[in-house]
């Protein structure tokens, strides 16, 4: 990777120090499953790499004052054999498990993950679904975002040049469905994600419903108008139909080689559907 620069920190204060003085030039890098294929093909170039791998503090899964915490260096690999969050995160979990194949889960990060920003990011809809934060630090202190507010477009976020994601934070959450249509099934690209998350009251109505979904539009979303349109119903197949009805108006695919525009939204509403109705019942496995 000609026109590159390398360099390791050593710890936290390190990273944030060179980030701050670097600002704008410097890269992070850990797993680097996208940076490199980023670098390889001439989408970034003459930076700085600043490997974060000797910042153990930045790894591992932590309950604490009613939150779970991941650290941004934490493998996919570690969700996906994780039985705390198949217990208390069922749908990140979920989403781990079908992360592309077992060598990129043992490199890829949950950070890596979130800061690239694509709308196929499989850890997306689900922390998205929980509600989850992102802790974000610089020289200048630290800031807790909802990850919702995190992603602005593809490749794009609120995360500024001198700072660093250090974790992802959201309450515990043990229910929920995650589906994902790829057009094969290792090393899949993900065509169409959703995540959903039902409560159902006593009547049998939605009480509370979060549906999050991917590669529906240029960043991974939040399908609130699809949401609402279930809120206080039964799960029926005609308050279903809304819900679908509502989804086109969440989503703005885009027209690729992999799909078009027109095959995505009508998938996009027929996923949806499975992953609430997967989530009602309480399923977690396709």
């Amino acid at each position: 990777m000609n026109g590159f620069e390398y360099i390791s920190a050593v710890d936290l204060k390190d990273a944030l120090a060179i980030l701050s003085r670097e600002a704008g030039n410097a890269c992070p890098v850990a797993g680097a499953t996208n940076i490199v294929v980023k670098a390889q093909s001439g989408r970034i170039k003459d930076k700085l790499l600043v490997s974060i791998d000797a910042l153990d503090e930045l790894r591992g899964i932590r309950e604490e004052d009613g939150f779970l915490y991941i650290g941004a260096l934490t493998k996919i690999s570690m969700l996906a054999n994780s039985d705390l969050l198949k217990e208390k995160a069922s749908v990140l979990w979920q989403a781990a498990q079908v992360f592309a194949d077992p060598v990129i889960r043992n490199s890829a990060t949950v950070g890596g993950n979130i800061a690239d920003a694509s709308p196929t990011a499989d850890t997306a809809p689900a922390l998205l679904a929980l509600d989850a934060e992102i802790i974000l630090q610089s020289v200048r202190g630290e800031r807790i975002l909802a990850l919702d507010q995190f992603f602005f477009s593809v490749c794009k976020t609120a995360l500024e040049d001198d700072e660093l994601i250090t974790a992802v934070r959201f309450r515990p959450n043990g229910t929920g469905a995650f589906v994902k249509l790829g057009l094969r099934n290792a090393m899949a690209k993900t065509l169409i994600s959703a995540c959903a998350v039902v409560r159902l009251d006593e009547k049998g109505n939605v009480a509370d419903c979060a549906l999050a979904m991917g590669s529906v539009a240029p960043r991974p979303i939040r399908a609130r108008t699809a949401e609402q349109a279930l809120l206080g119903k039964p799960l029926s197949d005609a308050s279903l139909a809304e819900m679908k009805k509502a989804v086109l108006k969440d989503i703005d695919p885009i027209e690729s080689i992999r799909a078009s525009a027109f095959y995505r939204a009508n998938v996009a509403c027929t996923i949806a559907e499975r992953a609430v109705r997967k989530a009602a019942d309480g399923h977690v496995n396709d």
